[in-house]
């Protein structure tokens, strides 16, 4: 039989032997390639490589040894163990430290609390009373001009809105008067002959009623003027604002640029116990008419004190020759003496009022 190798070419001198039909006599081993195929008694199998190639067989995997003994790994799990723990002693640390400080501060808190001002806690402590009452006065004034300005929706008449901006004495008026009733209030305070009390057009007590198409506060300059003059020269309180601007819209009178006519002054103050005469307005007649005691009421044009036209009254005087008027529409205007021309200069017609001898009974 010819045996044939991994080539595939016959071998030469192969054949068979005597005696026997195996490839190979009996008692020797066929040689076996260092490579290729061999024989086994499962069948022909490829011969593994010592060395590592790209071709058929079982190349060895890539393994991490770790030739640390046990007692190393110990070591190395006790030092993790240990940094742990300092770890954690200094966190527990920095937390006893933190709450102790917390605890001494809100002690020492509690031990001396923050003085406070006992006129008004809004105003530091220390501050004399005569300025936290100014102080409070206007704090109180910017938190009504602040609840003013958020409710502004609520008012018809935004010239109020321009009057709580401009006359910072009329901001409690103005925020309270969207809920305030529109009546008139007695006039209850002390009254003196001789004596003219300084009123303005937004007193609560008259300045919520209607007069000449809006609220007094707007419109009265007229009657709030007139019954200051009426309260100085007679000493009564009965005739207020209100009253008067009830007199005057009844006379249909509450007319012209400042919504009074003079001729309520000339031609309807008998029933008030009072005499109107009228002057041509100078310096001169000014001083002389205040010399007599008595009080003139003029009606200030346009672009004078303001920008509207109003009624005010002087009311006295001064050793310097200059004198004092009293503005019911700006209590800032009173603050102060006037030249008596500047003052004349700001209308035509001077109006004395005096009282009748009945009214001075």
């Amino acid at each position: 039989m010819t045996y044939n190798d991994r080539g595939g070419r016959p071998r030469q001198g192969s054949g068979s032997r005597s005696g026997s039909s195996h490839p190979y006599s009996q008692g020797s081993r066929g040689r076996i390639s260092p490579q290729g195929t061999y024989h086994g008694p499962r069948g022909t199998r490829q011969r593994p490589s010592s060395r590592r190639s790209s071709g058929p067989g079982y190349p060895l995997r890539a393994r991490n040894i770790n030739f640390q003994s046990g007692r190393a790994r110990r070591l190395n799990t006790n030092r993790r163990l240990l940094i742990l723990a300092a770890l954690a002693l200094v966190l527990l640390v920095l937390l006893i430290v933190g709450i102790s400080s917390c605890v001494r501060s809100c002690s020492a808190d509690q031990g001396t609390p923050a003085e406070t001002n006992p006129v008004d806690a809004r105003v530091a402590a220390g501050v004399s009373e005569d300025l936290t009452n100014q102080f409070s006065v206007e704090l109180d004034r910017g938190e009504k001009l602040a609840q003013i300005a958020a409710n502004a929706d609520a008012y018809e008449n935004q010239a109020l809105l321009e009057l709580a901006l401009s006359e910072p004495s009329a901001i409690d008026f103005v925020a309270a008067y969207p809920e305030a009733e529109k009546a008139a209030q007695p006039y209850e305070d002390t009254v003196e002959k001789g004596t003219v009390p300084q009123l303005v057009c937004w007193d609560s007590r008259w300045g919520n009623v209607d007069y000449a198409g809006g609220p007094l506060a707007l419109t009265g300059s007229g009657p709030t003027a007139l019954s200051m003059a009426y309260m100085g020269l007679t000493g009564k309180g009965d005739k207020s604002p209100a009253d008067l601007a009830q007199a005057i819209t009844e006379a249909e009178v509450a007319t012209g640029d400042s919504l009074m006519s003079g001729t309520f002054l000339t031609d309807s103050l008998g029933d008030l116990g009072l005499t109107c005469s009228t002057y041509t307005s100078n310096a001169e007649n000014l001083a002389q008419v205040l010399d007599t005691g008595n009080y003139l009421l003029i009606e200030a044009k346009a672009g004078t004190l303001t920008d509207a036209a109003h009624w005010v009254i002087i009311v006295t005087e001064e050793s310097d020759g200059s004198v004092r008027v009293y503005d019911p529409t700006s209590p800032e205007v009173g603050s102060h003496t006037w030249d008596p021309a500047t003052v004349a200069s700001w209308a035509e017609t001077l109006y004395q009022l005096s009282a009748t001898e009945s009214s001075e009974e």
